[in-house]
């Protein structure tokens, strides 16, 4: 199938989008067949429909490089390592897993100002990590989004008669890299769209809130010529987008305290909206199987994308698959 040609999400998730509306229930039926509404999700909550609260957390210094506003490196986990282990399942001990980890969950599709839902947004991201040094991790990874509709709950093949397709980014390749202050930077190195060196070199950051949980932010801002392809109207013509994801785990990884995501987004999304004013808002937690996912996910993947149980096996197979073959 066709993926919807605009230049998605490239960090994420991841990773990805909304609270559940308590007035929508196929907003909670993104994630459970189970009709009780919720506006909290948890890990419990995606899976059988119950909620509870996210531990609550303060907020403190922002804006700072990964390492400068932490009390000290003996004393606290070291940034980098803890977001290659909560993001990728690198390392070893709590939190690691070779095989790679799933980040999943769901939200909306909004129309800027009025806040109407205009689609219901749920999907996964699979990826796993490569150490390269100290200093340099790689993701290798894949997503897949559906939008459905916000009341039938079906998963849309049109809107205004214009096709509507997955969102299907078949592999993409990002690199982190530490610097000597501590702080992180990343490039996307392959992908579906040509992001290599077109995005603006933002930093990483996080600070802790209290002994055991650790909030990291990551900006992306999109300003980059359209294909000619892509670009309907003709004469010159730029995507311009911007997205935040914000992360908060526990850096002694408990089982029962998944790390959790939240990821906003203000841009274009073809065929729902073409001026860049779409407003998308995720939120969504980590799974360490494939089983873990919901089960009208699996059933599309096993249906139609069956490589999206996995994570690209390694660079190679990453690089040939950003470009759409497989």
């Amino acid at each position: 199938m066709r993926t919807t040609n605009f230049a998605f999400s490239v960090l994420f998730l991841a990773t990805g989008y909304s609270i559940i509306d308590n007035n929508n229930q196929f907003g909670v039926l993104a994630f459970s067949p189970n009709t009780q509404k919720s506006s909290l999700p948890s890990k419990k909550f995606y899976q059988d429909g119950e909620s509870s609260q996210f531990t609550a957390f303060s907020k403190e210094t922002q804006g700072q490089p990964l390492a400068n506003n932490l009390p000290s490196q003996s004393a606290s986990p070291d940034p980098f390592e803890t977001w290659g282990k909560m993001r990728l399942g690198l390392g070893s001990g709590p939190g690691s897993n070779p095989n790679g980890v799933f980040w999943v969950g769901g939200g909306a599709l909004y129309e800027v100002y009025s806040g109407k839902t205009l689609a219901i947004f749920e999907g996964f991201d699979i990826g796993k990590g490569v150490q390269l040094s100290d200093n340099h991790i790689r993701q290798l990874s894949r997503k897949i989004f559906w939008f459905r509709h916000p009341e039938s709950g079906e998963i849309m093949t049109q809107y205004d008669g214009k096709p509507v397709n997955p969102i299907v980014y078949d592999s993409q390749m990002i690199d982190y890299h530490k610097g000597s202050d501590g702080s992180i930077t990343y490039s996307v190195e392959a992908s579906l769209r040509l992001l290599k060196d077109a995005l603006p070199k933002m930093k990483i950051t996080s600070h802790m809130a209290g002994p055991q949980q650790m909030m990291i932010n990551i900006p992306v801002f999109l300003d980059i010529p359209m294909p000619k392809q892509d670009n309907k109207a003709g004469g010159e013509s730029r995507y311009q987008a911007w997205e935040f994801y914000d992360y908060n785990v526990d850096p002694t990884f408990p089982a029962d305290r998944p790390p959790t995501a939240v990821w906003c987004r203000q841009g274009s999304v073809p065929p729902f909206n073409m001026d860049s004013k779409a407003v998308l808002r995720f939120s969504g937690y980590r799974v360490e199987t494939y089983e873990e996912l919901p089960e009208r996910m699996r059933m599309e993947v096993e249906r139609a994308y069956p490589h999206f149980q996995g994570p690209p096996k390694d660079t190679d197979e990453a690089i040939f698959q950003a470009n759409g073959r497989r």
